[in-house]
C-alpha cells in the first residue's frame, strides 16, 4: 500500500471526521505511520478517546481498501486526495478541505470560474425557469455550474448547463456507488459524460441526513459564489450560503413573491447584503477580471452571432407578459393567425428565445 491507500483507510474509519483526520496527520506525520501506533500513541491526539482509537486498531487497511478501490473501479471513478496537484484549487483554499474527494469525469482548469445554484427541493414555475434562465446565462459564458443534485432547482440548475453545451458539477452528499435521488439516474449518467460528479464520502455511503451540511460547504468551496433561488428559511441553500460566507465566496440571490414561503430564504439574503440576480450577466459583473478576461476571449473564439428576430417574432415578443402569456392572449395582442401564432412561438421555443409552460402559457426566456 501506497500513502495515499492510508489516507482512503482513514476516510473509512467510522466517526472519524475531518478535524481528527487533520490532527491525526499532523500529529503523527504521515496516515501510514497512523496504522502503526499504539493505543497509547493515539489517544495522545487531542480528540481520539478510547473507542476511536479502538476502531483505529481493529480496522484492517489492506482489506477495506481493496474492498474500496474495487467499488472505485467498478464505478469508472477515481480518488485524489487533498495534497495532489489536481485536487481543486477553489476547494483546497477552504478551511476544512475533504481531505479525500472520490470522482467521476475530471476537474478542468475552466472550473476555477465556477458559480454554485442552490434552493428548494420543490420549485414554483417562476423558480424553474430563473433556475433554468441563469445556469443556462452562466453555462453560455463558459462558468461551470455547480449544485448538490437534489430535486428541485439542483437538477434544473444541472440539466440546463448541460443542454446548452456548458459544464457542471454534481457534489452528493452519498457515496457514488449509490443512486440518489433514484429519478435522477439519465441526469446523473448525463454529468458522468459531459461534467463532473464528487463526493467525500465512501463509495457505499448512504445519504443520510447528517451528510448533507458537509456537502453543501464543498457546493460552495468549489465556486467563486453561491446563488440562492427560492428557499424557505430553514433551508439547506441557506446553509450553503453560510459556508460561502464563512469562505469569502460571494452570495447572490434571485427575489421572489413577498407572499411565497420559498421567496423567504433569498428576500432576507437580499436584505442581509446579499447582491440581487436577475439575469447570469449581474453574477458575471462580479467576477474577478482576470477570470471575467479570459471567459470573454473563450467566449469569443465560440459564440456564434446571437439570433436577429423577424417583425413578426418581435411582435410576438413583445405580447408576452412578463410572468406569462395564455397563447389567446397572444394571438389577440400582436394580431396574427392562431396558425402564425403557434408557427412563430415553435420557432422561437426552438431557438431558446420563449418556454412553453402548463396550460399553453408561454413566457420570454
Amino acid at each position: 500500500m501506497v500513502e495515499k491507500d492510508f489516507w482512503i483507510a482513514l476516510n473509512l474509519i467510522p466517526g472519524l471526521g475531518k478535524t481528527l483526520f487533520k490532527r491525526l496527520l499532523d500529529f503523527f506525520g504521515s496516515a501510514e505511520k497512523i496504522f502503526r501506533a499504539k493505543e497509547k500513541e493515539l489517544r495522545q491526539v487531542e480528540g481520539i478517546g478510547e473507542r476511536l482509537a479502538g476502531e483505529i486498531l481493529k480496522f484492517d487497511p489492506v482489506k477495506e481498501v481493496e474492498k474500496e478501490k474495487k467499488l472505485v473501479s467498478n464505478n469508472g471513478a477515481r480518488v485524489l486526495i487533498s495534497t495532489e496537484d489536481e485536487y481543486p484549487e477553489n476547494l483546497k483554499n477552504i478551511y476544512d478541505p475533504p481531505p479525500v474527494l472520490y470522482m467521476q469525469g475530471e476537474f478542468q482548469e475552466s472550473d476555477k470560474a465556477a458559480i454554485a445554484i442552490v434552493g428548494t427541493r420543490i420549485p414554483s414555475n417562476y423558480g424553474k425557469l430563473a433556475a433554468a434562465k441563469i445556469a443556462t446565462g452562466l453555462a453560455e459564458k463558459g462558468i461551470t455550474v455547480v449544485s448538490g443534485m437534489a430535486r428541485g432547482i439542483d437538477s434544473i440548475a444541472h440539466k440546463s448547463s448541460l443542454d446548452c453545451g456548458g459544464r457542471t458539477i454534481a457534489v452528493f452528499g452519498n457515496g457514488l456507488n449509490v443512486v440518489y435521488p433514484p429519478e435522477n439516474i439519465r441526469l446523473r449518467n448525463h454529468i458522468k459524460e459531459r461534467g463532473t460528479i464528487v463526493s467525500e464520502f465512501p463509495m457505499a455511503r448512504k445519504p443520510d441526513r447528517g451528510n448533507f451540511p458537509a456537502r453543501n460547504r464543498i457546493i460552495s468551496g468549489l465556486t467563486l459564489g453561491t446563488v440562492v433561488i427560492e428557499a424557505d428559511e430553514k433551508s439547506g441553500a441557506l446553509i450553503t450560503t453560510s459556508f460561502a460566507l464563512d469562505q469569502g465566496r460571494d452570495i447572490f440571490a434571485v427575489p421572489g413573491n413577498i407572499n411565497s414561503p420559498k421567496s423567504k430564504g433569498p428576500n432576507l439574503l437580499i436584505k442581509k447584503g446579499a447582491k440581487l440576480v436577475e439575469k447570469a450577466e449581474d453574477i458575471i459583473e462580479e467576477i474577478p477580471l482576470y477570470i471575467k478576461n479570459s471567459l470573454i476571449r473563450e467566449e469569443e473564439k465560440a459564440s456564434p452571432k446571437k439570433k436577429e428576430f423577424s417583425e413578426e417574432e418581435r411582435s410576438i415578443l413583445a405580447a408576452i407578459e412578463p410572468e406569462a402569456s395564455h397563447i389567446d392572449s397572444i394571438i389577440e395582442q400582436s394580431r396574427l393567425s392562431p396558425g402564425k401564432v403557434s408557427a412563430l412561438l415553435l420557432s422561437l421555443e426552438l431557438n431558446g428565445a420563449v418556454k412553453q409552460l402548463p396550460g399553453k402559457m408561454f413566457v420570454v426566456f
